[in-house]
């Protein structure tokens, strides 16, 4: 069935999605301050916590952090005791950080997972499956969309064949 849409839709869901970015950043941030960490530090933790243990080549990779950047932030936060640093089980000479501060920071969450999980009892299973198919293709284009900027010129620029 083909419905009709409103076309104010598309820019009523960007401009919810930039609210929901400018809420996370905000709330990243405060929970960074309260914890004792930078933004960066935090990202680390996240990546971590979702992917398990990484390399530091993997985890700069991963964030678009120069390999000197992540080795002072992965130094930063063993030495405050928020990951460990572990020989690899196969390859002795390789290293892989793993979180350790998973308590600490559900605590900090507590309040905001919480009301993330009241949300989102009151919502009908087809709903939750509409928003997720939504905000995992809405991570999809943005990833592509953030690879697409390391080659990014301005319009009209010498590479895009404009005036100099």
């Amino acid at each position: 069935m083909n419905q009709r849409r409103d076309p104010a839709d598309a820019a009523r869901l960007r401009t919810a999605v930039q609210d929901l970015r400018i809420a996370l950043a905000l709330s990243t941030r405060k929970v960074a301050a309260i914890a004792g960490l930078k933004e960066s530090d935090l990202e680390v933790l996240d990546v971590l916590t979702r992917g398990g243990p990484q390399s530091p080549t993997a985890l700069a990779r991963r964030l678009s952090m120069q390999p000197a950047t992540m080795t002072g932030v992965l130094r930063r936060l063993e030495d405050a005791g928020w990951v460990i640093r572990r020989h690899h089980d196969h390859d002795r000479r390789s290293v892989e950080i793993e979180s350790v501060g998973h308590a600490r920071l559900a605590d900090i969450y507590r309040d905001g997972s919480g009301r993330m999980d009241a949300l989102q009892a009151g919502m009908t299973p087809a709903q939750i499956a509409t928003v997720l198919e939504y905000l995992t293709a809405a991570c999809e284009a943005v990833t592509e969309a953030t690879a697409a900027l390391d080659v990014w010129r301005p319009a009209g620029s010498a590479a895009e064949g404009g005036a100099s």
